[in-house]
């Protein structure tokens, strides 16, 4: 018998976690989810939707968490139409439809209903649903909804039957308690992380705003105001790259509206480009490379800075350039990011002239007819260190952040079993 197949056969004969409080030793108990609760799914009719009125959830509400931003239905409607299963604190809501399998445990009153894309699993004396809510979060669960999860269909969904039958290994009530007290903890911890983050984000928003439509000014060393700002051309303040590749650098770099510049297998596990990349352009830490095509949050594309390398190459679709003297990289990379460069790319990008997501513009246009403002050097620099020490701070939370989420997701696969 193999290694592994001896370690496999004594966990399934122990059935007990590899990390536990001491206070327990009796072995878990297998149990399939349905033989100690009861699971629904919603309406099966789209109700009529109002403005005002009572919640009514789907899919998107778990997925992103959010049941503030929902769609509500009259009393009426729901009395008729949704009250067939009433939503209780306690209760644990489970996507079955697209997504499959992602949770969230009421923890509030709440007079709701859901559509049939959700499920509904009903808290039940046997079990501590804050506990019941956790094991659906981990990879034992997850792998059983897998299974049982039709992916033929589309979207793919899986019964009400099938999630039933998944098997839930359960220690004694004290211990799903202890185990559910201490998790939900270190859940709270990391929504405080993702709610810090999501508050520097907008408060970096809202200072570009008002930075980069000058409602808000810097001052000189002397307490003076700076020269007003001009108004240039980006041809007048950057230069075009065109080198090419000629030493077939392999570093190919691709643009991540999140990550900047990155080097292309590291950001698709994969090479996508061309064996042979001498065509492409040679870019040099501190140049700019500009993609025309639509990416999340970046509606007309996205421009980053070459940071992480001192030298890549990029696809020729991409235009580059580089800084000319007198202005900062650093202010220019934070206006780029601001999206104020969005209205002047709208001016040359051909009305309907998208190709598979790709702008049609002009090169030309874009150096000669782009508009930017140009604070002095000085005040350019100010800008810039003010807004990177906002970004260090969102920089520092989201690795705080993933490194929550990692620890969390080991806990998962070693408190269970």
């Amino acid at each position: 018998m193999m290694e592994a197949e001896v370690v496999e056969l004594i966990t399934e004969v122990k059935k007990v976690p590899m990390l536990r409080f001491p206070d327990f030793k009796a072995e878990w108990k297998k149990n399939q989810l349905g033989s100690f609760t009861k699971i629904y799914d919603g309406t099966h009719q789209t109700p009529i939707y109002t403005e005002t009125g009572i919640p009514f959830y789907s899919v998107e509400q778990i997925t992103a968490n959010d049941f503030e931003n929902c769609k509500k239905i009259s009393e009426e409607v729901y009395e008729r139409e949704c009250k067939r299963v009433k939503l209780e604190k306690g209760d644990i809501l489970m996507t079955r439809v697209g997504d499959v399998g992602t949770s969230k445990y009421f923890d509030w009153d709440v007079k709701a209903s859901f559509y049939v894309n959700v499920a509904v699993i009903k808290k039940s004396e046997a079990a501590n649903n804050r506990f019941i809510d956790q094991y659906i979060k981990s990879s034992f669960f997850q792998k059983e909804l897998y299974k049982r999860t039709i992916h033929v269909a589309f979207p793919k969904k899986i019964n009400l039957g099938e999630i039933g039958k998944c098997s839930v290994n359960l220690p004694s009530l004290l211990e799903q308690d202890k185990i559910a007290s201490f998790l939900t903890s270190v859940d709270d911890k990391t929504q405080q992380l993702a709610k810090k983050k999501d508050l520097l984000e907008k408060y970096m928003k809202g200072v570009m705003q008002q930075i980069f439509s000058q409602q808000i000014r810097f001052k000189d060393e002397n307490r003076q105001d700076f020269p007003e700002w001009e108004e240039k051309k980006l041809g007048q303040v950057f230069e075009r790259v065109k080198t090419k590749n000629a030493k077939n650098n392999k570093n190919v770099l691709t643009i991540s509206a999140q990550q900047g510049l990155v080097n292309q297998e590291d950001y698709f596990n994969k090479s996508v480009s061309a064996e042979n990349v001498t065509g492409y352009y040679l870019l040099h830490k501190g140049d700019f490379a500009y993609n025309k095509s639509y990416s999340k949050g970046y509606p007309m594309g996205a421009i980053k800075r070459l940071t992480k390398y001192d030298k890549g190459v990029v696809s020729t679709l991409y235009i580059c350039f580089k800084i000319k003297d007198g202005s900062s990289e650093a202010y220019y990379e934070q206006y780029f990011n601001s999206g104020y460069l969005n209205s002047e790319l709208q001016k040359i990008a051909q009305e309907g002239a998208r190709n598979h997501g790709l702008l049609n513009m002009s090169v030309v246009e874009f150096f000669n007819d782009i508009e930017l403002p140009r604070p002095s050097e000085s005040e350019q620099l100010k800008i810039a260190a003010f807004l990177s020490a906002i970004d260090n701070k969102i920089e520092l939370v989201t690795t705080k952040l993933e490194q929550a989420k990692l620890f969390k997701k080991a806990l998962l696969q070693q408190m269970f079993v």
